[in-house]
Formats: C-alpha cells, structure tokens, sequence
C-alpha cells in the first residue's frame, strides 16, 4: 500500500553534490576525528592526528550541503515534540512487545509521505524522530522533493496507511513550529488548510 504524493509549491533545491561546496569544515572534522577515535580502544595523541586528518580528507571529497536554518527554538514547543515523541515511543513499544507474542505474522506495508516543508533541515529531523519510534523504519529520504519511503510493521487497509501519513505530517508540522521561522510556519499552515 501506499500514498501518493500531491505536489508542493515553493523553490526546489538546486543543490546538488556536484555543487556542494569544498570548504573547511571544522565542525564536521571534529565529527569524524570523535568517531575515529572511538573505533581505537585508547586515545592517544597518534590517535587524534590520524582522526583529524581522516576528517579533513572525508570532508574534503565528501562535503556536506549546507543547511539554512533561519528560525529560533521555541523551548516551550520543544517540550510538547518531546512530549508527543515519548508518548508515541511508549505506545509503539507496547504495540510491538505485543506483536512478538502474537502467533499471526504481521501485515506490513511501505509508504510515501510528501512533506510539506522544503528544508533538508526538518526533512532530517522528522525523518529522525519518525525513525527511532518502533514498528517505523524510514527506507529512503529524498531531499529534491522532500520524500520520505517509511517501512512500518502491522498496518493493515487503507485507512491505517492514512492515519500513519497524517501521523508524519503532524510530527513533521510540530518540529516547524519548535524551530521554524514565522514565514515556514505560515507555509505549512497554508498547505494544511489547503489539504496537502
């Protein structure tokens, strides 16, 4: 099963990693010299050069899109996604601690959600917060059109399909309003009014 996208309006991006931009990055050095450095069983001085000069080289040839982000956090929002997030982590847990007991194979399906806004930033944010929830795995991400292909485990008919879409655009929704500018806010409310 699965939903069909509606087209969105707005700019589509025009990055791509062939535009990407090859510049120093030191943030996303440190990154991978962490992560290098974690692989060994021991910090050493040896250890943390050959990690920054891995994170150099990876930085260099693989250069990460830059993300715009142009809004502010809003704390008090924060603490409703947070909220809304553990709620729907302890009811899939269940759901799926319940599934392991059930002698019936479950019924899966894969689903395509057409997001509403055009940042890779929330894109990646959403697909996060709908990915560490049990019983959804998100399969691919498609920045160009903000698609996002989710696996999710015992969703039988239509309308349970339906329910999981409108699930994802409510998560993706919440995450605008924690950190989005008025104007991405506005955007979104339009598009819901307007039913996409």
């Amino acid at each position: 099963m699965s939903t069909q996208p509606q087209p969105v309006e707005g700019p589509v991006p025009t990055e791509t990693p062939r535009r990407r931009r090859r510049s120093f990055q030191p943030r996303a050095i440190l990154v991978v010299a962490l992560a290098w450095c974690l692989l060994w069983d021991r910090i050493s001085w040896g250890n943390i050069l050959s990690g920054l000069v891995v994170g150099l080289v990876v930085t260099l040839a693989f250069p990460l899109p830059s993300i715009e982000f142009g809004g502010r956090l809003r704390v008090t929002r924060l603490l409703g996604l947070l909220a809304h997030f553990f709620w729907d982590l302890t009811v899939a847990s269940i759901h799926v601690a319940i599934l392991a007991f059930r002698p019936s194979p479950p019924r899966n399906s894969v689903i395509e959600v057409q997001l509403r806004s055009r940042s890779d930033f929330y894109l990646t944010l959403t697909s996060l917060l709908v990915g560490l929830v049990p019983g959804s795995t998100v399969i691919e991400a498609r920045r160009s059109h903000s698609i996002v292909y989710l696996h999710l485990l015992d969703v039988s008919g239509e309308e349970a399909v339906r329910r999981f879409h409108d699930h994802v655009l409510e998560i993706e929704e919440r995450v605008v309003r924690v950190l989005g500018s008025p104007e991405e806010i506005a955007a979104v409310e339009q598009l819901k009014k307007e039913g996409r």
